[in-house]
């Protein structure tokens, strides 16, 4: 029987793709001391305004999720032999 688990990653793309990551922060890194992304915006000031801003992200993200999950979700017995 194979060792091969579903929805697993194949061993020789999981270098392949902490490569393309690292390679990717990289450039991310570099990016960040050439574009000035510094703008000042009147949000901002406010002293909330990250903590609102994300935790309203992460419930519209909880929320999208459920309505995605219908979308792929598979039977139950979908691994069963038939």
């Amino acid at each position: 029987m194979s060792d091969h688990k579903p929805n697993s990653v194949p061993s020789p793309w999981a270098g392949i793709i902490l490569i393309v990551f690292a390679v990717m922060c990289a450039i991310l890194v570099v990016l960040d001391f050439v574009i000035d992304r510094y703008v000042e915006h009147p949000l901002e000031a406010w002293s909330v305004f990250y903590p609102l801003f994300g935790f309203v992200g992460i419930s519209c993200l909880i929320l999208l999720s459920k309505v995605l999950r219908r979308l792929v979700m598979r039977r139950e017995d979908y691994y069963d032999a038939e």
